[in-house]
């Protein structure tokens, strides 16, 4: 059975309405690329080849360190929306290989991409354009970026995320080096950029969170994006290969972004 993605694009409770009117909604379509033929052998679970991956005429690119994903893409089925209970490996992949969607995620397989210097992009064996992608945040990135290092204060305990049957704790998300809750005037921004010969055709961008005061055209608008979302790419014009940057605000003292690099993708669509 042909997965079917649909979503309306679920915004933080404090957006504005107008920004809603200014976003594309998810809307079922045929001839979106889905990712359904790459098989994951149990549920939630993810699997990280070792030399990349191809889908539709497509090569993705995997860099894998040990076995975990060191930058490009891999492809998961996790939808996990709480906190993890420990910092271990095997939980914090429980995070940081899921999608943040509002309710569980039903679009099946989706594709998971770690930002790492130039190393999160695809390549096309022919040179084609392409209309949007659905993109959403990873489970570990929403996390870090609503609730910092911990979700609470020792003053306040609080429930864990859609697990309220769970005892009030401080919850952290055990990101190295610690990250700050975003507030005012913080944004974590997606940025693709098209290639046609080795040559730049151009970049577009979208903001994964755009807290109030970050985008100058609408200073009211505060929201995560909290469900698969379209991201325009019909702007690259033809291309043969694109590139993935995440910028956040939340930056340590030698520039270096905390926030997690990591970001989901779904629904590609050529242009017809």
């Amino acid at each position: 059975m042909k997965k079917t993605i649909f979503s309306l694009l679920v915004l933080f409770a404090g957006m504005m309405a107008s920004c809603s009117d200014d976003m594309d909604l998810v809307i079922p379509h045929a001839t979106n690329i889905t990712f359904s033929e790459l098989q994951i052998p149990a549920r939630f679970s993810h699997v990280i080849p070792d030399n990349g991956f191809a889908v539709a005429g497509m090569k993705f690119n995997t860099v894998k360190s040990g076995n975990q994903l060191k930058g490009g893409f891999c492809y998961s089925n996790r939808s996990m929306r709480s906190f993890t209970w420990a910092g271990d490996e095997t939980s914090l992949d429980s995070v940081r290989y899921s999608v943040w969607t509002t309710r569980p995620n039903n679009t099946g397989v989706y594709l998971v991409c770690h930002v790492n210097d130039d190393d999160a992009f695809f390549t096309l064996d022919k040179p084609k354009k392409i209309d949007y992608i659905l993109v959403a945040n990873t489970t570990w990135s929403y996390l870090a970026m609503t609730c910092g290092d911990s979700y609470g204060t020792e003053e306040k305990p609080a429930p864990n995320p859609n697990v309220p049957s769970t005892p009030k704790g401080i919850w952290y998300t055990y990101v190295e080096g610690g990250v700050r809750k975003f507030t005012d005037g913080d944004y974590c921004t997606l940025t693709a950029k098209g290639y046609l010969a080795g040559k730049e055709t151009g970049s577009v961008s979208i903001d994964l969170a755009c807290k109030k005061g970050h985008n100058a055209e609408h200073p009211a608008w505060n929201y995560y994006v909290t469900d698969w979302n379209k991201m325009q790419l019909s702007a690259l014009g033809t291309v043969d290969k694109v590139a993935f940057y995440l910028d956040s605000s939340d930056k340590d003292d030698n520039g270096r972004m905390r926030t997690p690099s990591w970001f989901c993708l779904d629904g590609l669509q050529f242009a017809q």
